[in-house]
């Protein structure tokens, strides 16, 4: 449960964001980016925001997860871009895809819980912010498909930023925690 919900860290997800962001850039796919980009950030942002109006009510202090918010903006916005790629790459790869990245945010929420670190009511805030974020900023469905070629690139990007992540993720998480604090 610990490395489930460790996909979900903003020191986990940081170094995959920006290398996603930056081979999303390289390849010319400005809009899917800012589309993207801009709602991860406004779904951290505005749990942020209701985690500091609540913090002073003990019983709503970790309303909404954070984990659970970044987890559907971050993994279900990069579904949304995979989808929105087309369905022409193979009979298999899109349901896997599909099954891991929306399996992350769904089980995010419920290692959230198990883990006595949320209440069922935290992780469906986590889950109605992190939506409400990516529709905020024209989630990436609304804008054109990106470029042929980029699931590709996608895929290779992940592949050499996840081992990244997970060697800098202690560290930017103390880092992170240490100027944001929730």
């Amino acid at each position: 449960m610990q490395l489930l919900s460790t996909l979900a860290t903003i020191g986990f997800v940081l170094p995959l964001f920006v290398a996603l962001m930056g081979m999303l850039l390289a390849r010319r796919d400005y809009l899917v980016a800012a589309a993207w980009g801009g709602g991860v950030m406004v779904s951290l942002l505005i749990a942020l925001l209701i985690r500091g109006m609540l913090r002073e009510t003990p019983e709503l202090s970790h309303f909404p997860s954070g984990h659970v918010t970044l987890a559907v903006a971050f993994y279900g916005g990069l579904l949304v871009i995979y989808l929105r790629g087309g369905l022409n790459h193979g009979r298999l790869a899109l349901p896997v895809v599909a099954l891991v990245l929306a399996g992350v945010a769904l089980l995010e929420g419920w290692s959230r819980v198990l883990l006595t670190e949320h209440t069922w009511v935290d992780v469906v805030g986590g889950f109605i912010v992190g939506t409400l974020g990516l529709l905020a900023t024209g989630c990436p469905w609304a804008v054109r498909r990106i470029q042929s070629g980029s699931r590709l690139w996608l895929a290779a990007t992940l592949a050499v930023a996840i081992p990244l992540a997970f060697f800098s993720v202690t560290w930017l998480d103390g880092m992170i925690r240490h100027f944001v604090s929730i």
